[in-house]
């Protein structure tokens, strides 16, 4: 089997569907299956699914384990030589699994690849991202990057600096659409995705891990997906919440890139920039 495509699934009955929906019909040339974890949704009933959809393999939860662990549970029953994350709010606009793989196919040095986001009204998502790092926080902090140049910017920012329009390597991307081959989870330290965060920034974490390995991480333009974002996160006061969770997780993480007194100068500039994102936000 050529593809695996794992969704988790949290109260999102109708997403989830129209993400189903949108894979069997825009997936052609692909030999996949499609594997849903429901997180133990406690205002649907995850059966609907597979009434719906029989030909889906689900597997039902008797706990929320969060984002990475329902990932982690559903690539533990894969079969396919790829997998695909895809969020359940995410809906396929052209056949993006084939052109991830022909690419993937083709490149044996790329690890991960995903698609161009974009929102429902056709806005396009800032999925493309660097890593964080003392200087590229200075650089918005300052922000001394308006003394670059709009190429310049871009190759050393990505992020809302970079029009998403060409294809290019970059350091990590949104957990959204990742598409990857399965060989690469026994390469990876502790055998799977890491669990270290329960969502939010686990993304990120699994990127880097990814490129400690050696790989290459592609944004491919010509895949497009659109993603409503947030679609089960929408009261004010849960976005608050996660985005404080995803703070958190950030600060974790660079521990791990900065393992020494870097991080304490990164913490200081990173909390005053938040701060300051909360005041006018």
């Amino acid at each position: 089997m050529d593809l695996s495509i794992v969704i988790v699934n949290y109260n999102t009955l109708e997403l989830t569907s129209n993400c189903i929906q949108s894979i069997i019909d825009k997936t052609l040339g692909v030999e996949y299956e499609i594997i849903v974890v429901d997180n133990a949704s406690p205002n649907m009933d995850p059966d609907q699914l597979q009434i719906r959809f029989p030909s889906i393999h689900l597997i039902k939860s008797d706990q929320n384990l969060g984002f990475a662990k329902g990932n982690n549970l559903g690539i533990s029953r894969a079969k396919g030589k790829y997998i695909l994350l895809l969020n359940s709010d995410c809906e396929l606009i052209n056949n993006s699994p084939k052109i991830c793989l022909d690419y993937m196919e083709q490149h044996p040095t790329c690890g991960m690849t995903t698609a161009q986001l974009s929102y429902p009204n056709g806005k396009l998502q800032y999925n493309c991202r660097k890593f964080r790092s003392i200087s590229w926080e200075l650089l918005e902090v300052v922000p001394l990057y308006l003394l670059l140049s709009k190429e310049k910017r871009e190759e050393l920012m990505l992020h809302h600096y970079f029009k998403h329009d060409r294809m290019l390597s970059c350091d990590w991307v949104w957990g959204a659409f990742m598409f990857f081959p399965r060989s690469i989870i026994d390469k990876l330290p502790s055998k799977k995705l890491s669990e270290d965060f329960w969502m939010y920034c686990e993304d990120t974490l699994w990127c880097w891990e990814f490129k400690q390995l050696g790989y290459d991480i592609m944004f491919l333009p010509e895949a497009k997906v659109m993603h409503v974002h947030k679609g089960s996160s929408k009261s004010k006061a849960k976005i608050k919440a996660n985005r404080k969770m995803s703070n958190e997780n950030h600060l974790m993480l660079m521990k791990k890139i900065y393992p020494d007194w870097r991080w304490y100068v990164f913490k200081g500039i990173f909390l005053m920039k938040q701060s300051i994102i909360g005041l006018i936000s």
